[in-house]
């Protein structure tokens, strides 16, 4: 790869070729399903300082820790070799990017025409302020947890909520007039939970456009006590539920999109006007949907994302803290043998094999990416027109499947069984897709009519590309009336099982539990 001896010389036409060919590179990583990668990451998230203006509850609760800044040398350092690649820089991981390095991170953000995707605490962010960051940013949080001030005020300890609530609406407004989604993010909380509704409503009127609320995670620094922040340990299930049901009801009013992300799975309430037009967010990968169908559950912030401490640290994501999901140290060791060191390509095993870290498990961007059944994929036009089976040209009624289940990950030849349906059927017609996609790989078998199950043959089992999805459906051919029925589109993997890296740390924290 080469780029500009003089930093400053990267053009507009040089970045798009330096990220056009690091997307194909993405693309050859996951489909060849290799632990090294040829690619780069496109997200940076980097911890440039770690001051704050504010001590919450949820990250300081009162007691700052030490100054740390990130030596210029190693930012710079870092930048020339990474920032050529990447698209998106995230200057936050626990701090309020608009003091103390925002100069530097403004100044690499011109010089490597990379996009800022801002997340601050809104108190700095006046007209003045907001003029430098337009040109430089994609997308822009706010990150408010109540409305109500004394209740702000326990949660955002050294605050200065006057100021705060002067700027988001003047902000929101300024985002709209220059096409800047204005988001919000809410740490769902015990203190602020009863509210949350109203909070809601705040920001929409304040002109919000799309409000994420966040489970309460206890960083390994706090004490035990601040666990009575958890809300889900403090409410039922039932009054949560019923709190998000107000909060539906008021994205629905308000015409705003709420993302509910304290679940195991996303939950999205997106009443937002179709005809609204924002800045694009470059955050998620180009590919992402063609992501969950071919490589279900493989997290996209896990596969071109990294997140750099002050200290050196890396992780792959904002989940990452401590040892757990540490991937090594930049300064000591240098990006790239972090970046394809033995943590890195144990998570990249694990991903393609599901055999995750503790903190993957029940992560929403793990579980948010395996997609359910499918009514209709192209992998089913591709039966019909090219699989040489002889399909009508459509299916009515619905074929009930009993097994396998949606998104069983087996090293055996599956087993089909199903029900079969009322009427006539002189045979049917299993059609397996990659990635639910048109594919030279895709398979096509052909049942008698009177059989209800069917084992697929070994051979051709074991000839299927491993660790990926393979998505399938049935058809109940009635050849005399040209018609059939049709199974919605489930999801199979041929496990391959991958040993874990022996040089790797990343499982720690289970074996520390055994």
């Amino acid at each position: 790869m080469t780029i500009s001896e003089n930093p400053a010389a990267l053009s507009r036409e040089e970045k798009e070729r330096l990220l056009a060919d690091n997307r194909a590179k993405v693309e050859a990583d996951l489909w060849e399903a290799r632990l090294e990668f040829a690619s780069r990451p496109r997200v940076v998230d980097m911890q440039l300082s770690n001051f704050c203006n504010m001590s919450c509850t949820m990250c300081y609760d009162g007691v700052n820790p030490p100054l740390q800044k990130m030596p210029e040398e190693e930012v710079r350092r870092f930048a020339a070799e990474v920032f050529p690649t990447a698209s998106v820089l995230v200057p936050f991981s626990g701090s309020e990017p608009l003091i103390v390095t925002w100069d530097l991170t403004r100044e690499l953000a011109e010089r490597y025409g990379i996009e800022i995707d801002l997340i601050t605490n809104v108190q700095y962010l006046d007209e003045a302020k907001f003029a430098e960051i337009e040109p430089l940013v994609s997308t822009v949080t706010f990150s408010i947890d109540s409305h109500i001030p004394d209740v702000y005020e326990r949660i955002r300890l050294k605050s200065k909520p006057d100021k705060v609530f002067r700027n988001l609406p003047i902000a929101a407004k300024l985002c709209r007039e220059h096409g800047i989604e204005p988001q919000a993010n809410i740490v769902f909380l015990t203190e602020n939970a009863p509210y949350m509704d109203e909070t809601v409503a705040y920001l929409a009127d304040a002109g919000v456009a799309t409000i994420r609320l966040l489970q309460y995670e206890q960083l390994p620094d706090l004490p035990p006590e601040r666990r009575f922040s958890d809300a889900m340990q403090h409410f039922s299930p039932e009054w949560i539920e019923w709190m998000k049901g107000r909060i539906r009801d008021v994205a629905k009013e308000k015409k705003v999109r709420v993302i509910f992300d304290f679940f195991e799975k996303k939950e999205l309430a997106d009443h937002l006007p179709k005809d609204l037009k924002w800045r694009d967010d470059p955050k998620p990968p180009p590919m992402i949907e063609r992501l969950m169908t071919f490589f279900p559950g493989y997290c996209w912030q896990s596969l071109d994302r990294i997140k750099l401490m002050a200290n050196g640290n890396a992780y792959p994501c904002c989940k990452g803290d401590g040892d757990e999901l540490r991937l090594g140290n930049v300064f000591e060791q240098g990006f790239d043998a972090v970046w394809n060191g033995p943590e890195a390509q144990d998570l990249r095993r694990g991903m393609l094999t599901d055999d995750l870290p503790r903190l993957c498990r029940d992560c929403s961007f793990h579980t948010a990416w395996i997609p359910e059944e499918q009514e209709h994929m192209p992998f089913h036009d591709w039966a019909r027109d090219e699989g040489g089976v002889g399909l009508p040209s459509e299916a009515s009624g619905a074929l009930e499947v009993v097994e396998p289940a949606h998104m069983l990950r087996t090293e055996d030849a599956p087993l089909i069984r199903w029900k079969k349906p009322a009427g006539k059927v002189d045979r049917y017609v299993l059609a397996f897709g990659v990635g639910g996609e048109f594919h030279p790989d895709n398979r096509t078998w052909t049942i008698p009519g009177d059989a209800e199950e069917f084992r697929v043959p070994a051979g051709d089992w074991a000839a299927l590309r491993s660790n990926l999805g393979w998505w399938w459906s049935l058809w109940a051919v009635d050849d005399g009336a040209g018609t059939a029925s049709l199974s919605s589109a489930r999801c199979l993997i041929r496990h391959d099982p991958i040993p874990r890296v022996a040089e790797s740390n990343l499982y720690w924290a289970d074996e520390a539990a055994q």
